[in-house]
């Protein structure tokens, strides 16, 4: 169902604004999260196109699993350097 996230109803979980920078995050993890199991439930359905199959899994899957990751150590990044001045130096290196 493309109104659902990770069992939750979309717009309920879609904020308009974060209070910091780490739930700012952690929303975004959960999207790509959602994207990637979107993009193997379409990779699963399709085993006899092998030229779907490879764009899906050299264009997009690679791709979705390393931003998770990326996104992933930002946020616990973002956990050890804290509030306030911690989130602030870490906004500063991006």
């Amino acid at each position: 169902d493309a109104t659902a996230l990770s069992g939750i109803d979309c717009d309920k979980s879609m904020r308009d604004s974060w209070f910091n920078g780490l739930l700012a995050m952690e929303d975004t993890l959960v999207l790509e999260r959602y994207v990637n199991e979107e993009l193997l439930k379409i990779h699963s359905g399709h085993d006899d196109d092998a030229h779907l199959s490879h764009v899906l899994e050299h264009d997009f899957l690679d791709e979705q699993v390393n931003a998770i990751k990326e996104i992933g150590d930002k946020i616990s990044q973002l956990k050890r350097a804290g509030k306030g001045l911690g989130e602030y130096l870490f906004d500063q290196k991006l």
